[in-house]
């Protein structure tokens, strides 16, 4: 019988300047920065921020450059002793405690990590990024971002309109449920949806009626509908990228939106959320991993594989030599 697995997501970040746009940092020499974050004290590797307390650290059983980050957990679990029965509150010894672990591996070029989560509650983007300024292990303070396929970052500061918007959501699994942040209207309905039928795929799709449809719009409303579906786009940009940080439900998150060139007539494209990101799927094996733990050695061995295979379009995105 074959052992149950679990997909899992390989997200990949690039570090970049937080002044401005975000520009990117000149390559840092990761391997003497690893090495300092090695020999650190603790409390030099541990960070206060947004209500949690983040820990970096390196596994010196590990060759592979990289950093476990992990957040301390603030629940007192419970155990069961499976002879009487009883059930009491998890006493562990004096300075131990409970962690969520996310394992960073950083890649040879362009300032990039692959990352991989142990559980829904280990840290994410937005934690990497406060543990790295609250840490000041670079003099910039920086940003973590998605490494992103071509010009895909720019089409919807390029759109003039858009036509239709889509979003599918698939079930998640029963024992992973995700809370998805929900800053807009069309986001918070999605949620509401999903949270009252977990079991079911939700697909959304908002879109101005065609001119040869039925009853077609008069010009003044369809140019009203495309500018209304274009500023909700661009409000629920935000949401989707940190619904695909923190769960696979997304399935499809795109927009059609008329985009100029140089002044000429301008064209429908396509804006695609979802593919715009450089990520990739691995099958975790239910022996490596389970909610809130993550074997380092198995998750580094298929960071180091997955990005290798990924390589160049990574080096792509980022503008590094091949």
């Amino acid at each position: 019988m074959a052992a149950s697995s679990r997909q899992r997501t390989v997200h990949f970040y690039e570090l970049v300047e937080a002044k401005g746009t975000g520009q990117r940092m000149l390559e840092q020499d990761w391997s003497r920065i690893l090495g300092r974050l090695r020999d650190a004290p603790v409390h030099e590797r541990r960070v206060e921020s947004g209500g949690e307390t983040l820990i970096g650290g390196v596994d010196q059983q590990q060759t592979a450059p990289h950093l476990l980050l992990a957040k301390l957990r603030t629940d007192i679990p419970r155990q069961i002793d499976l002879g009487d029965g009883s059930i009491s509150d998890l006493r562990l010894a004096h300075n131990r405690g409970l962690v969520d672990l996310t394992v960073l591996y950083f890649l040879p070029f362009g300032n990039v990590v692959a990352t991989m989560s142990g559980g829904i509650s280990s840290p994410r983007v937005r934690a990497i990024e406060r543990w790295f300024n609250g840490a000041h292990y670079l003099h910039e303070e920086l940003r973590v971002r998605p490494v992103v396929n071509g010009r895909s970052r720019d089409k919807l500061k390029e759109a003039t309109a858009v036509d239709k918007l889509m979003l599918r959501l698939e079930p998640e699994p029963y024992d992973s449920p995700t809370a998805l942040r929900s800053s807009t209207e069309i986001s918070s309905l999605a949620n509401r949806v999903r949270e009252e039928f977990p079991d079911l795929t939700l697909t959304l799709t908002l879109e101005v009626p065609k001119k040869r449809s039925r009853f077609p719009l008069t010009p003044t409303r369809r140019a009203r509908g495309q500018h209304q579906l274009l500023d909700a786009t661009n409000a629920l940009a935000s949401d989707i990228g940190d619904w695909l940080d923190n769960t696979d439900a997304v399935t499809t998150a795109q927009a059609i939106a008329h985009i100029e060139h140089w002044g000429e007539r301008a064209e429908d494209e396509k804006i695609d959320f979802v593919a715009e990101r450089i990520t990739a799927k691995c099958q975790v094996p239910m022996t490596a991993t389970n909610g809130h733990a993550l074997d380092v050695h198995f998750a580094l061995e298929k960071l180091g594989s997955v990005s290798h295979q990924y390589e160049r379009s990574l080096r792509a995105a980022v503008s590094a030599d091949v």
